[in-house]
């Protein structure tokens, strides 16, 4: 991304936490730059392509953190725990964006948004699938679809995080990290067939 472009998505992103998309406009942003109608559609030539921009660029800044946080070396249940943590510390630190992230954008936007957003999902979910393989080997999950079990390991967190951006709940996320980290190992611990529980407790006691 170059210099121009880059000072466009920051700007936009501080209007559009702010304001919005509804009340969010192209040209709010160009005139807060100092910029002329030709170099803001030639970065951007529609309002959702920009909001998308900012939408593609919140998801990644958050999946670059999630993604450090699992480590492929990592032990996976402190990688799960490690995750859970950044989940909901990104969250608190984003407030505005994750709000934004976590809103419900129009048909237009998420289309001129799916392209660019599939390379970072794709490294995303890689880094998932191998978190989730080393948890099953260790015998803290089943043997589940990476969907489910993601959604299974962060969903309570997520959700959470969604109520808190909207004020639906009061309690900083950071204070519940102990709570939803537990709960996502208990959750993942579920889907293990009882045998494979009770082998993998005794080689954890042993």
């Amino acid at each position: 991304m170059n210099e121009t472009r880059t000072r466009i998505v920051a700007e936009a992103t501080r209007q559009l936490t702010r304001r919005g998309y509804a009340a969010f406009t192209v040209a709010a942003v160009r005139d807060a730059l100092g910029l002329s109608s030709g170099s803001m559609f030639h970065a951007f030539p529609s309002k959702p392509a920009l909001a998308a921009a900012v939408y593609v660029a919140g998801m990644a800044a958050y999946q670059r953190a999630a993604t450090a946080a699992i480590g492929p070396a990592s032990e996976p249940a402190a990688a799960i725990r490690s995750w859970v943590a950044v989940h909901l510390d990104w969250i608190e630190a984003n407030r505005d964006l994750a709000r934004y992230l976590f809103s419900t954008l129009p048909d237009e936007v998420m289309a001129e948004a799916a392209a660019p957003l599939a390379a970072h999902n794709d490294a995303f979910y890689t880094a998932l699938t191998g978190l989730f393989d080393r948890a099953r080997d260790a015998g803290l999950v089943g043997a589940l679809p990476r969907p489910v079990a993601q959604a299974l390991c962060i969903g309570p967190a997520h959700e959470y995080g969604r109520q808190w951006t909207r004020g639906a709940a009061t309690v900083a996320p950071h204070e519940l990290i102990p709570t939803f980290q537990d709960a996502a190992l208990a959750a993942l611990a579920a889907t293990v067939p009882p045998r494979r529980r009770a082998t993998a407790g005794k080689e954890r006691r042993t």
